[in-house]
């Protein structure tokens, strides 16, 4: 009851925070992405390394205020202005955490691993899982912008990135308990199938398809988000769904090294924000690369 309960919590917090856009939802992703901030410190502290605490909470905060810039109210900055400022973002972030560890008063002050952990621990927590702020907010260059958060091309961009990993993760569940035999990487995740990848994949091309196609003609009609292009639906399917099921086993590698069972207790029933999330820290970019290059036409 306990696992279902804040499972129904968590829901309704996204997808009331997706739908609300503005300022609300990079906030609730920042909060979010900071505890699992810590998640991630706690298993690098489990391995004998220290990592910068502040470097790593006070750069995931950074990113998300950045990625939230354009919806801030009054704001003139267009929705590619976050990702074009992003490598001035990772260049000071990565000089701070060499710089913060080369001065502090430990002996010795810091060792590769410690700067290593730091850098990581900013990039996997912060800047990926901005992306799907990113995603939320983006426009195609030169379009008005829609005042209605519910009309926003941005909501049916972050819809498709959610479908498609969502699926992937049921999918993937019950189509390995269900015909699963052969184990996918059972030195990282031992109860992984390949049949229960294959399952995510497929289910995975099917509800991009069905977004995509229903985002154009029925949700988005008047814009058309995705602009008609539904051949696109089942390769986005395709390599989101892989981009999030190695995400997956990537936070499993994670947690194996460390030698824990799940990244926190901080949700009860679903351990922590980083084991709920995992998928999403490589499903969210590759989703926004994707609309941007393929759907949009920028490169």
């Amino acid at each position: 009851m306990k696992r279902i309960l804040y499972g129904f919590v968590l829901f309704f917090a996204a997808v009331g925070s997706i739908l609300f856009g503005g300022l609300v939802f990079p906030c609730v992703m920042a909060i979010a992405c900071y505890w699992g901030g810590n998640e991630f410190i706690n298993m690098a502290r489990a391995k004998g390394f220290k990592p910068s605490p502040r470097i790593i909470k006070g750069m995931i905060l950074a990113f998300f205020a950045v990625a939230a810039l354009p919806v801030i109210p009054g704001s003139t900055v267009s929705s590619t202005y976050p990702l074009e400022h992003y490598p001035l973002l990772l260049t000071v972030g990565i000089c701070l955490s060499f710089f913060r560890l080369l001065f502090r008063h430990e002996a010795p002050p810091a060792t590769i691993a410690d700067i290593a952990t730091t850098i990581l621990g900013f990039i996997y927590v912060g800047f990926l899982p901005s992306h799907l702020v990113l995603l939320r907010n983006l426009t195609a260059p030169g379009a008005a912008q829609i005042a209605n958060p519910l009309q926003q091309p941005g909501l049916a961009y972050v819809w498709v990135c959610l479908f498609i990993v969502w699926a992937t993760d049921v999918f993937a569940y019950y189509g390995g308990k269900t015909f699963g035999k052969h184990l996918l990487y059972p030195q990282i995740s031992p109860k992984k199938t390949i049949e229960g990848a294959v399952a995510g994949v497929l289910a995975s091309i099917f509800w991009a398809t069905v977004v995509v196609y229903g985002a154009d003609h029925f949700l988005f009609a008047n814009s058309e988000p995705f602009r008609g292009k539904i051949w696109h639906a089942p390769l986005m399917g395709l390599f989101v769904s892989i981009a999030a099921q190695l995400g997956d086993l990537c936070e499993s590698l994670l947690k194996r090294d460390a030698g824990i069972k799940d990244s926190s207790d901080a949700i009860p029933g679903h351990g922590g924000f980083l084991d709920r999330g995992d998928s999403l820290l490589f499903g969210s970019p590759v989703s926004y690369y994707w609309i941007w290059i393929v759907v949009l036409g920028h490169f």
